[in-house]
């Protein structure tokens, strides 16, 4: 049996794996200099002591947003002025106006106690921060408050608004957002009132295009891995599968950390193009797994349902499609109203059985085929486009746990 020390005295593939996380944020940021330019441009007032710009910054997941966003906070912080302040949260975790203004109170006054307070307190005791000073603070504080994924807050316009009216409120100081999301569509949430006041400057991230992904792989690999572990061709193939994947810079570099942790295992220590194809099909399964824990209760309930049937040594009425085996759609039926009755649901129609088939086909997590020759009749065959114990482990996490 081998102990630790020998485990760990063996030279492995990476120097700093945490280059590759998704929450690391680069000295420099690649291909995104007039992105970072327009919001630094949007802040910059708050140097001069007047108000910034409200921002609102959108594009997909992976384009470099919150890592823009980030940076110029920090570079604002290294002016070192002294009314200025800036705070970044993700609204996942504060999901409402009222976390948001505690979070923001917080930030500047741990003393000032975190829970049990109105709304109507926090507000004026936010008022009260903006325009009070000392020194050369005298003139009123300038607040940027950096709210990514704002389109996941609940009471999203009343949070708008009221962020917006502090302006009115005070006589000294002033705040201003920076919106950050992935979603195009999420200016029809809001009402007209809310929109105009937080569109006052849009930046848009375009995705990134396979040149600019190698530049971006490359330059992070120097600092990941030791010197001659990947291979050029493996950045450009992680390059070009990323860019078909809506250009997003997670995904490629997720593709090169698992390629590492791959390569690990072999004995030339070397990330090759098999290494990146291997890494797509785990980070392919590790993206759909995480959409079946999302899925509404009766589609992870028939996935489950496919699943056991494909698991079921004993069962014998399935077709076979050149070594793939295909399940009856009336039969997958049957297994999913009886698993469902058995949990104490009720099992959804036919018809709805049928909706939930083609929006799991659309995911690709099920694939439907007619079936042909030797089969009487017309009618759907199924089969999992997943490994089954993988697809039944996913549910048992989430609705099975219950």
């Amino acid at each position: 049996m081998p102990s630790f020390d020998e485990l760990l005295s063996g030279k492995g593939v990476f120097v700093d794996k945490s280059v590759l996380s998704p929450h690391y944020i680069p000295e420099t940021l690649h291909f995104r200099d007039e992105e970072i330019r327009k919001i630094m441009l949007g802040v910059a007032p708050v140097l001069q002591g007047t108000k910034a710009k409200n921002l609102f910054i959108y594009g997909g997941t992976g384009t470099g947003k919150t890592s823009s966003v980030r940076q110029v906070i920090a570079k604002l912080k290294e002016r070192g002025v002294a009314n200025v302040y800036s705070t970044y949260m993700n609204c996942r975790v504060y999901d409402s106006r009222y976390k948001v203004l505690q979070k923001i109170i917080s930030d500047f006054k741990p003393h000032f106690s975190k829970t049990g307070h109105s709304f109507s307190v926090l507000y004026e005791e936010l008022l009260d921060w903006l325009e009070q000073g000392s020194g050369e603070e005298k003139k009123g504080r300038h607040l940027i408050v950096a709210l990514d994924e704002i389109d996941v807050v609940k009471d999203l316009d009343n949070l708008v608004y009221t962020l917006v009216r502090i302006n009115d409120d005070v006589q000294r100081g002033s705040l201003a957002i920076i919106g950050v999301s992935n979603k195009v569509n999420f200016k029809q949430r809001l009402d007209p009132r809310s929109k105009s006041a937080l569109y006052e400057e849009e930046v848009v991230f375009q995705p990134y295009n396979a040149e600019q992904l190698s530049g971006i792989l490359r330059n992070r690999a120097a600092s990941a891995f030791e010197k001659g572990v990947v291979d050029e061709s493996a950045v450009n193939l992680a390059s070009a599968i990323a860019a078909g994947e809506n250009g997003d810079a997670r995904y490629a570099l997720l593709l090169l950390l698992r390629a590492g942790e791959l390569c690990e295992e072999l004995p030339d220590k070397k990330i090759s193009d098999s290494e990146i194809e291997r890494a797509r099909k785990l980070a392919d399964e590790d993206k759909a797994f995480e959409v079946i824990s999302t899925l509404p209760e009766h589609q992870q309930l028939l996935l489950y349902s496919l699943a056991c049937l494909a698991e079921d040594v004993s069962y014998r009425k399935l077709v076979e499609d050149n070594g793939e085996k295909l399940y009856f759609s009336g039969e997958v039926y049957e297994r999913y109203a009886s698993l469902s009755r058995k949990l104490g649901r009720d099992p959804r129609s036919s018809r709805w059985y049928r909706e939930y088939l083609n929006e799991l086909e659309l995911l690709g997590l099920v694939q439907m085929v007619g079936s042909g020759k030797g089969v009487r009749g017309h009618t759907t065959l199924l089969k999992l486009a997943y490994d089954a114990p993988r697809v039944k482990k996913a549910v048992e996490k989430t609705i099975m746990a219950e």
